[in-house]
């Protein structure tokens, strides 16, 4: 075959990029369409399909329309597998959340596309669950999979798990990186500090994983006869307005000794900045501590006491390897570490009670 001219080599190589990326799933577009997406000429689109066809990497059915192949290998269409995540996800949770998905899926030859959807019933979770070999679906909140959407996911073929919530109950594979139980590390390690009043902070509006990581506390200080009081004001998602809200309530002497445990770590940069202001010293005068460093925890000055951000590619890669057809999971199944790591910073120091 001759070689291919200059503008057939960037068709070339235009359309692999895509069949590479997932961006077809079974089909193609006819050579029309691919000429007017790609900006080039029908003649250069058609050399380009020919020498696809030809290596294998493209097939043909028999009603003319340009199709994958089916099957593994180097002409075997890669399984292709959709990260679902809500519109306003755009938080480093789900940064974490997506690398961990990709790394997992390249490690088994598998194609990953990001897909955005709005609220429960939208249309794009519909279309994910057609189209593709796998969903991995990351919730805020367990209440996201209703019985509408349930249904949807029983009565697709693809398989589907659900991201940083539990709802192995419901049906749902689930995997998640923080189990509740490892909270009573940090609080193991402020009352062996000699800390006999532990409140609670917490900025995030409620759902299960705030509000286990809630219970986990007010059931440790039960439970070891510890004061404490729960401060839960739901509306400091963001950084600035966990230091407003955490800063308004230092401010009328609701923290001024003792420790806190932060429910996320925007609660306790906004509770470190705030004490600051205000004159006291974090580790010394009020020990500050939290549940997720979001891998930040050793680099920030004090470095904070936490409970460190885990591998996400760990966790997933069973799911993948399930997603691929590769090992069995069984239902109800949740995939979580043991324990999470505990890491002890200058944010945390001895009762001066």
């Amino acid at each position: 075959m001759a070689r291919p001219d200059t503008e057939s080599r960037l068709a070339l190589e235009l359309i692999r990029q895509r069949l590479l990326h997932g961006d077809y799933t079974s089909r193609l577009p006819g050579e029309r369409q691919l000429a007017e997406e790609l900006g080039l000429s029908r003649p250069t689109v058609r050399k380009a399909i020919t020498l696809l066809l030809a290596e294998g990497s493209l097939l043909r059915s028999e009603s003319g329309r340009l199709q994958l192949p089916d099957g593994d290998g180097d002409g075997g269409r890669r399984k292709v597998i959709a990260f679902l995540h809500r519109g306003s996800s755009v938080d480093r949770e789900t940064a974490l959340w997506r690398a961990g998905v990709y790394a997992a899926a390249e490690k088994r030859g598998l194609t990953v596309r990001s897909v955005v959807y709005e609220h429960e019933d939208d249309a794009r979770i519909s279309a994910a669950l057609a189209r593709y070999d796998g969903v991995f679906l990351l919730l805020h909140s367990s209440n996201e999979v209703t019985p509408r959407l349930m249904k949807r996911i029983q009565e697709t073929d693809t398989r589907v798990v659900g991201l940083d919530q539990d709802c192995s109950s419901l049906g749902l594979r689930s995997v998640i990186v923080f189990p509740s139980g490892s909270i009573s590390k940090l609080l193991d390690h402020l009352r062996q500090l000699g800390h006999r009043r532990i409140s609670c902070i917490n900025v995030q509006e409620g759902n299960p994983v705030i509000s286990s990581r809630i219970a986990a506390w007010r059931t440790y200080v039960d439970r070891h006869g510890i004061d404490g009081e729960l401060c839960s004001v739901e509306d400091g998602a963001t950084l600035d307005q966990a230091f407003r809200v955490v800063g308004e309530r230092v401010r009328a002497g609701w923290l001024h000794s003792g420790a806190v445990l932060c429910i996320t770590l925007q609660a306790a940069i906004g509770t470190m900045r705030a004490l600051y202001e205000m004159g006291l010293r974090i580790g010394k005068d009020v020990s500050v501590c939290v549940i997720n460093d979001e891998g930040m925890g050793p680099y920030l000055v004090p470095s904070l006491t936490s409970l460190q951000m885990p591998d996400r590619q760990r966790y997933v890669q069973k799911a993948v390897d399930w997603m691929a057809g590769l090992t069995e999971w069984k239902t109800p199944s949740l995939v979580e570490p043991r324990e999470a790591r505990l890491f002890i910073g200058e944010s945390t120091g001895p009762s001066k009670q």
